[in-house]
């Protein structure tokens, strides 16, 4: 159990396959205990957390680092998760988490392609996806592009002619490969797009995880 008594895993919470038998999603039902908590919190450290890093357009808005660190049980409880969905997909009990963090996307944010070269597996958490634009049905949505994936290379091996677009709600949780190129596009929303993400292996990377060219979706 968590801090909240709630499951870290509930019974029968499935990971299903998205696009590609590496790539997991699952939606979790009972965000109405911890999502007002963990919405509160990473708008708090946006203003005043000494983890904040401001980045430039384009590398996903403002970056809240050490989700473990933050004083939230809701953050906690998110970081559990996020552990044990690594645990499950990789069928180990090994983890390591070599980075974490929070995204505050506010009005034109977005995330250029990019990998995780820290990374054996990348998790992202939709806490709040922000507006929407019902004439602008990719604003502000995270996807994958990637040539390696057979289901963005509809025609030809190799030769990328479509997305990966995941059907992310407020709740959802993905896990990837980090080395797959994956994108949040341009959010023109007033409301703050929030996301969390994690970075994590099998056993600890040396070296700081800040000083290397990392994605931050």
């Amino acid at each position: 159990m968590s801090t909240l008594n709630l499951e870290v895993w509930p019974s029968a919470q499935p990971i299903l396959p998205v696009g590609d038998p590496m790539i997991g999603l699952t939606h979790f039902t009972d965000t109405e205990h911890y999502h007002p908590a963990l919405r509160e919190t990473i708008l708090r450290l946006e203003r005043t957390s000494s983890h904040k890093e401001q980045l430039p357009r384009g590398s996903c808005g403002t970056k809240v680092h050490h989700i473990e660190k933050w004083s939230c049980p809701a953050a906690q409880h998110l970081h559990a998760r996020a552990i044990e969905m690594f645990k499950r997909m990789l069928k180990t009990d090994k983890t390591y988490v070599d980075a974490s963090w929070g995204n505050v996307y506010r009005t034109n944010d977005y995330c250029i392609p990019h990998s995780h070269i820290r990374a054996q597996a990348s998790i992202v958490y939709l806490l709040d996806p922000g507006d929407e634009d019902p004439k602008d049905r990719l604003m502000g949505k995270f996807y994958f592009a990637d040539p390696r994936l057979s289901y963005c290379c509809q025609h030809h091996p190799g030769h990328m002619t479509r997305l990966l677009v995941p059907d992310m709600k407020p709740g959802s949780m993905i896990i990837f490969p980090g080395q797959v190129m994956h994108c949040v596009n341009p959010y023109f929303g007033a409301r703050p797009r929030l996301t969390l993400s994690w970075n994590i292996n099998t056993q600890e990377i040396p070296g700081d995880p800040r000083k290397t060219f990392e994605g931050k979706a």
